[in-house]
């Protein structure tokens, strides 16, 4: 048996009810550190949007190849995180961009999505360091 770690993995904690986060799975990525799990949860706040600020840029401009980076990137963040719905768009959006398919819907989605995960993870972390 394991060392028990208290914080993410403890039930009750608001981040084990955010939708589309696997805390538990991703916990185990971190070696059940919960308080550096929650340091790069609370890192996503930020990082999220600025990272899909630039995936819509580079695709804007036609960087096809400088877009298939970016989002391949976010996608193995949010995939780390235990954010299995954004990593299902991101994934989605990255086979568009590879095949020439339109990408407006899965980038527009990706931001929806990912700025609704920031917001459930500012009002859990602020939940639970209070």
């Amino acid at each position: 048996m394991g060392v028990q770690h208290e914080g993410a993995s403890e039930p009750g904690n608001p981040l084990l009810a955010i939708r589309g986060l696997h805390t538990k799975e991703a916990l185990a990525r971190f070696a059940g550190d919960a308080n550096r799990y929650q340091h790069w949860l609370a890192e996503f706040i930020t990082h999220g949007p600025a990272a899909t600020a630039q995936i819509r840029e580079a695709i804007a401009h036609g960087t096809r190849d400088t877009a298939i980076g970016l989002v391949h990137s976010l996608k193995g963040r949010v995939g780390m995180l235990g954010m299995s719905e954004l990593h299902s768009i991101a994934l989605s959006l990255e086979v568009s961009l590879r095949n020439h398919e339109p990408t407006a819907l899965w980038l527009e989605e990706l931001e929806r999505t990912t700025t609704e995960m920031c917001q459930d993870i500012a009002s859990a972390l602020a939940v639970s360091a209070g």
